[in-house]
């Protein structure tokens, strides 16, 4: 008998048996969601892992019976937890590329996750990487499909493939599983720094989760939170465990999903979304300066969300052009805080910010009370001394406040006498000479 007949026979027996493996939020220690595996149990006890039976089952239709069989499993054991009062988790299933040969995938998936009530945010459909070439523009519909219906997408195995995030880009999905191969290196490889940094630069500007996979070692776990990664997955924290034990171990950490803590369910970068709101409800606008290169960016917000302005001058000469707008009695000051040497000079005494309070007068000709703090950041992809500056108005100065219009000294005139010498003719005399 070959594999796949004794995988059909194996199925009908319900020897397959789901093993849960957790991937745990690295700032808080809490699941953050769980993956499903298929593991085979023999009769005699004998466990067959997936490296036997996978590979095979590839090679046939007969592993789409194998992921209906999954799912069917997951979606079994959420509701075994909902039905004893158990927060439910988020869960992970493994999806083969040939379910896009299949008719009705994702109204059959609808049916199945909607027989047992279960959320649909509450399903992350994972597509490994290497299938992704296999019909691409099938599969972007399918996995579109799947979006629309409220399910969760991850590229699983990231990495291990020759796929680009230039062809990625053109997919709609939520979570990117980085492959346990990329975590096979030492920290310290500068190629290794390199790869992982660009990998978790574009997640960032993705708005994606990303998950590492097959992390054992401390150091490495310390190495992915300083790159930003919030989920990991491997021994480290858990093996792949029987559901009893799973759930024994769930219960432990007491985390309640079903309540949609949004800062655990959403994508790591969301939480910058929510600081970036933050901030621009208090101050008006935020200057992003590098005082070693003398430049800077302005980003404002406005009904159409955050807007960047280019640069335009260095900022010594954005500060010289604003001196105008400051009362004349608070200028000294204003600038030689505000000052390219003047900050950098509280940075080298080893202050964190500098901080400035003037009257200034607006474009509309109402002057008004303002703070500007600069606050010192570091950035560990260079050595410039960089400064974050957060504009904020405290109010409209009173009646009495407003400073008293200073007279511009006028160019003194040269005055003319008109002398007349002779009919027609003119001679003019300019005094001043």
């Amino acid at each position: 008998m070959g594999v796949i007949e004794e995988v059909r026979d194996a199925m009908a027996r319900r020897e397959f048996v789901p093993f849960f493996q957790p991937q745990y939020d690295v700032l808080t220690n809490k699941m953050w969601s769980v993956e499903i595996l298929a593991r085979w149990i023999e009769s005699d006890g004998n466990v067959i892992m997936p490296g036997y039976f996978i590979p095979e089952l590839e090679m046939s239709n007969d592993i789409l019976k194998l992921d209906w069989y999954m799912i069917e499993e997951a979606c079994i054991f959420l509701s075994k937890l909902d039905s004893n009062n158990i927060p439910k988790i988020p869960i992970s299933i493994n999806l083969s590329g040939k379910h896009v040969y299949e008719v009705n995938t994702v109204s059959r998936l609808c049916e199945i996750v909607d027989s047992y009530s279960i959320p649909h945010r509450l399903i992350i459909l994972e597509v490994a990487e290497s299938t992704l070439m296999e019909n691409p523009g099938v599969i972007k519909v399918l996995l579109d499909e799947f979006k629309s219906n409220g399910f969760r997408i991850a590229i699983d195995d990231f990495g291990n493939g020759s796929q680009t995030m230039d062809y990625i880009a053109n997919l709609n999905f939520d979570v990117l599983k980085i492959d346990r191969t990329m975590f096979n290196r030492d920290v310290d490889d500068i190629e290794f720094q390199k790869e992982m940094k660009v990998i978790f630069d574009y997640a960032t500007k993705r708005h994606l989760n990303t998950v590492a996979q097959g992390i054992e070692t401390r150091e490495m776990l310390d190495y992915l939170k300083f790159l930003g990664c919030r989920i990991v997955q491997g021994y480290i924290y858990d093996k792949p465990m029987p559901e009893s034990v799973f759930i024994e171990r769930f219960k432990e950490h007491l985390l309640d999903i079903e309540v949609e803590d949004i800062l655990l369910t959403e994508a790591p970068t969301m939480e910058t979304d929510l600081l970036v709101s933050a901030i621009f409800k208090k101050y008006k606008s935020v200057t992003y300066m590098n005082l070693t290169k003398n430049s800077y960016y302005v980003t404002q917000y406005d009904e159409f969300g955050t807007g960047i302005r280019p640069v335009v001058n260095s900022l010594a000469e954005r500060l010289t052009n604003s001196l105008d707008s400051i009362a004349p009695d608070d200028r000294d000051l204003y600038y030689s805080t505000l000052s390219v040497e003047g900050q950098l000079a509280a940075y080298n005494r080893g202050e964190e910010m500098v901080e400035v309070t003037v009257r200034q007068i607006g474009g509309d000709g109402v002057y008004r009370l303002v703070k500007i703090t600069n606050i010192f950041v570091k950035s560990p992809a260079v050595d410039d001394v960089l400064a974050i500056s957060l504009y904020d108005v405290i109010r409209e100065l009173e009646p009495d406040e407003i400073p008293v219009p200073v007279e511009e000294p006028k160019p003194e005139k040269k005055v003319r006498d008109i002398v007349t010498t002779k009919k027609g003719d003119m001679i003019i005399v300019d005094q001043n000479e």
